[in-house]
């Protein structure tokens, strides 16, 4: 059954008294209020009341929808297949016409039923959730062409089946540059030795493959022997995170999260920043000083791809919880691992080579939005 029309007080009870006076059963029921208007579709178990019987809470509940000024829709239940396959659509853009139009599209052409669709943000960022049944589809033909629908409309879209959707996550993992901070650190630090250029070329060559990220990263720390520690220390306290990061962090620790910075860049900022904002682990790589001057050599292990996704196990370790806890945001081909081991891994502004590691693409300024599809209270 389903009850619709104006809102008002009382209207749940006058419902659900005109079942408990005969002693049926609500199996299972939702009521929604919005902008004034009520709708209430529920489920109740008849058992073996007879015709008249029927016949008589059938009449009371049409008389009470009437003097409530509510249309009501009676009908025998049908059951509905258990072996659904669910995922979970979620937008997440400035609001604009034709998104729902673009998506709901989208879904009806590829013969997807919309399950549930609900707004949980209107205020800077507009996000909207689509819970839908996709049947035989596999998930990563769905999520390329709505990656592609999301990619034409403007928005920033991120997908989970229903697994991922409903595990609660407990720790956020996040790189740091062009992820927290609109600035690459390495290219900083080449701007004041004055080495920008001989850099530039030698993370070109890196990211089309002629050169492999440890020796890339050598290569450059190689170009940065001689430059005073304080120097750094100066750079790390004027670095700050972006404001829609700063936003996204406090957040998510109001809400109990743990957050990780795992970095290719330097210890000598991801620790500051660690004290700076409420973020309970950072690594990044050490640069080696000696006599309080770089010597163009780095110390321990470089963190890499592998790296990253390494250290994010050990934290999970130290936490007690399961990599699949875990939701890792990053932005270049260094994250790929650690986004695709993760339970949840969202690209952000991200190179092509991530988007097919990801569940989720979204923009720098809609980085903040990203609280709204991980905030259980404010979804399905």
């Amino acid at each position: 059954m389903s009850i619709f029309g104006p809102d008002r007080t009382g209207i749940t009870r006058e419902f659900s008294g005109i079942f408990a006076r005969r002693n049926l059963n609500i199996i299972d029921v939702e009521a929604i209020a919005m902008r004034g208007y009520f709708i209430m579709p529920f489920l109740v178990d008849f058992g073996n009341l007879d015709k008249d019987k029927f016949k008589e809470v059938e009449k009371d509940m049409k008389e009470t929808a009437l003097r409530l000024d509510l249309t009501i829709k009676i009908e025998e239940y049908k059951e509905y297949k258990k072996d659904k396959n669910i995922i979970y659509v979620s937008t997440i853009g400035r609001d604009k016409p034709r998104i729902i139009y673009g998506f709901t599209s989208l879904f009806a052409g590829l013969n997807l039923n919309v399950e549930r669709m609900k707004t949980i943000g209107r205020e800077d960022l507009a996000v909207t959730e689509y819970r839908l049944d996709i049947g035989g589809k596999k998930i990563s033909d769905m999520r390329k062409k709505i990656y592609e629908t999301a990619s034409e409309i403007g928005v920033d879209v991120i997908v989970r089946d229903r697994n991922t959707y409903e595990r609660a996550k407990k720790l956020v993992v996040f790189d740091l540059d062009g992820t927290l901070i609109d600035k690459e650190i390495i290219d900083e630090i080449a701007k004041f030795a004055n080495v920008e250029d001989e850099v530039k070329k030698i993370t070109k060559d890196a990211m089309e493959g002629r050169l492999e990220f440890k020796k890339a990263i050598k290569d450059r720390v190689k170009l940065f022997a001689g430059i005073d520690e304080n120097v750094l220390k100066n750079m790390a306290d004027e670095v700050v995170f972006t404001p829609e990061a700063k936003e996204l962090i406090y957040r998510l620790k109001e809400l109990n999260y743990r957050t990780a910075i795992i970095s290719g860049a330097f210890t000598v900022f991801t620790d500051v920043l660690k004290e700076k904002y409420p973020v309970d682990y950072a690594y990044g790589n050490k640069f080696e000083i000696k006599d309080g001057k770089l010597t163009g050599n780095l110390e321990g292990k470089i963190i890499d791809a592998y790296g990253k996704a390494k250290i994010m196990k050990e934290i999970a370790k130290k936490e007690g919880i399961s990599i699949n806890d875990i939701i890792a945001v990053g932005d270049g081909a260094n994250d790929r691992i650690m986004i695709k081991k993760a339970g949840l891994g969202i690209a952000l502004n991200p190179k092509k080579i991530l988007k097919k590691f990801s569940d989720g693409v979204i923009s720098r300024n809609a980085i903040k939005g990203l609280i709204m599809c991980i905030d259980k209270e404010k979804g399905f």
